[in-house]
């Protein structure tokens, strides 16, 4: 019996043990196949599709961000070398949405609206797009408590960019000498005419890159495994513009333009030994901060050195200079006047008609004497004309430091063009063009002893730590001797003959000498059908006679009201004039008309 049983237990024993083994083989597959699935998710993970989730956290952690630099100040002076920011980086605020994230659009909207002065209509049209990821809402917020109020309203999907916008304190001040800035089709940021334009490379800097990572905030970090390449700030510019002798110089020209009645006009104000120019003003002008409101674009282009113009009888001294350094003529060289010249079917007049009889070279340019011109140029001849003026840079750039300078067209006197009705048009200013500013350049020559000089805008570079860089200086540089000082000192004395005694003595001021000439000429219809009974006015004078410190020029085009230059552009000179007086204190260089 105890035999029995003890065989009935240990039966039972063995089956309980089996049981329980085959439940641990059970759990151990289990555990096996779940190892089994997790080491074939890993392999997933970090082997075949290693490279897809790689991206997808790079693309939330890593980051390659281009660090942009501050584009370098452009400043102008005072006559106490005070800098005055014409051109600075100023802080504004764009506002952008991330649509859907906004859960709803029209609550957004309304307390938006209160904000932004767009109506909650159209910023509902922005808000209201479910799978948009941005949208720019409002550009360029000065006002800070603006932009602090409307984060306050904690509204979801609404952001915030801080941006470096350019402005120009000054607005309209010198705006075709500066320029602006204007996104290119690219997106890119880029400099437009003027000194933007022309020292684009060296105002913008260049881009530092950030390779590295960014925190759930979106910040950078700055870890032992991030790359950067530092930003190199822009180089600001000090030019030579003189802020108060601009303002007048814009003044001036403004109340001539409008007084006259006339399309535009240009002036400049240059030392001539030097070439540095204090004043360069067009009109009309623009405000820079609102070019983008412009419709008629040639009002960007400078006229100074973009436009080209037959000048009349401004080229006269330009003429005589030729006449004298070849030694053809002298000042007492006399000819006789029949008032008329004939030549290639055509007859050539003076102004007015009228018949001088026998005047010498110094009344020629006082009368401003078409024939006493010509005369000189057949003394001179056909070649050498050409090469004197071609001397003088009337065929080519000044090399000023602005953009979209172009020559003077010389060409008439170019065979096989050339012929002699051309060359005698030529010697009084019609049938060639010149701008401004290779006429004035061409003056300064006459006055800076017969040296050429190089008109600069931009004296001085300061980096951005504040170290500043000497481009030009006070000091001439070594020039060009266009003509003898012989000739230089015999031309003075005779341009300062026409202020006293010719067509230039509306411009003069008692007790101070000065010289200079008149221009009147036709403007020349395109398509090359003749002239128009529109004129160009143009004066360009210089002084005191005895050490010319300021050179002027005044041009002005189609004006509806005064006859000749002398009693126009005379009038806008002279204001400029004695607010250089009194802006330099210069004393009076006359006693009861003779020079000192």
């Amino acid at each position: 019996m105890k035999i029995k049983n003890r065989r009935r237990f240990f039966a039972r024993k063995t089956n309980t043990e089996q049981s329980f083994s085959k439940r641990i083989v059970f759990i151990n597959f289990f555990f096996i196949g779940i190892f089994l699935v997790l080491i074939g998710r890993l392999f997933s993970l970090q082997v075949k599709d290693y490279s897809q989730y790689a991206a997808q956290a790079a693309a939330i952690h890593d980051t390659e961000k281009v660090l942009p630099p501050e584009r370098g100040l452009i400043y102008c002076k005072d006559k106490n070398d005070n800098l005055i920011p014409l051109a600075i980086n100023k802080k504004y605020y764009d506002i952008f949405v991330v649509p859907k994230e906004i859960k709803d659009s029209q609550a957004a909207s309304l307390i938006l609206s209160k904000f932004l002065p767009l109506p909650q209509e159209e910023i509902f049209r922005k808000l209201n797009k479910p799978d948009d990821p941005y949208e720019i809402l409002f550009k360029k917020i000065e006002d800070e408590e603006l932009i602090k109020q409307i984060k306050e309203e904690k509204l979801e999907g609404v952001y915030f960019e801080e941006k470096s916008y350019r402005y120009y304190p000054l607005e309209s001040f010198a705006s075709q000498v500066i320029g602006f800035l204007a996104e290119n089709e690219d997106g890119k940021v880029k400099g437009r005419y003027g000194l933007e334009s022309y020292y684009d490379d060296i105002l913008s800097g260049q881009d530092g890159t950030f390779v590295g990572i960014k925190d759930a905030l979106g910040r950078l970090v700055r870890s032992i495994l991030y790359q950067e390449k530092m930003k190199v700030d822009g180089v600001s510019l000090v030019t030579t513009i003189d802020k108060n002798i601009q303002f007048a110089a814009e003044k001036a020209l403004s109340t001539l333009i409008t007084e006259r009645k006339a399309t535009d006009g240009t002036m400049i104000v240059m030392e001539p030994t030097t070439g540095k120019i204090l004043a360069l003003a067009n009109w009309p002008t623009f405000n820079l901060n609102e070019f983008n409101e412009v419709k008629d674009y040639s009002l960007f282009r400078n006229l100074a050195v973009e436009g080209r113009y037959e000048p009349g009888s401004v080229m006269k001294p330009i003429t005589m200079a030729a006449g004298l350094d070849s030694g053809k003529v002298t000042p007492e060289t006399t000819y006789v006047d029949k008032g008329y010249y004939e030549v290639g079917g055509y007859t050539i007049r003076n102004y007015k008609n009228r018949v001088y009889g026998e005047v010498n070279m110094t009344k020629v340019l006082e009368q401003s004497i078409n024939t006493g011109a010509i005369f000189v140029s057949q003394q001179v001849g056909n070649e050498g004309l050409r090469r004197y003026f071609k001397k003088f840079g009337l065929a080519e750039v000044t090399g000023i430091d602005l953009p979209s300078e172009i020559a003077g067209d010389l060409s008439n006197l170019e065979y096989p063009k050339a012929n002699p009705t051309y060359f005698t048009t030529a010697s009084y200013g019609e049938g060639i063009a010149i701008t401004p500013m290779e006429l004035i350049k061409a003056y300064a020559t006459i006055i800076n002893k017969g040296k050429s000089v190089t008109p600069y805008v931009v004296e001085s570079l300061i980096d951005s730590s504040g170290v500043s860089t000497q481009l030009r200086s006070d000091i001439p540089e070594e020039s060009q001797q266009v003509i003898s000082e012989e000739t230089s000192s015999k031309l003075i004395s005779m341009l300062a003959s026409v202020i006293e005694n010719g067509f230039g003595n509306n411009a003069k001021i008692k007790g101070y000498s000065m010289g200079g000439k008149t221009g009147t000429s036709y403007v020349y219809q395109k398509g090359g059908v003749g002239y128009t009974e529109d004129v160009f006015h143009t004066f360009v004078a210089f002084f005191p006679v005895t050490n010319p410190r300021f050179l002027i020029l005044v041009k002005m085009d189609k004006p509806l009201e005064g006859e000749a230059a002398g009693y126009t552009v005379t009038f806008a000179f002279k204001e400029v004039e004695q607010f250089l007086i009194n802006y330099y204190n210069i004393p009076p260089d006359e006693i009861e008309g003779k020079t000192q």
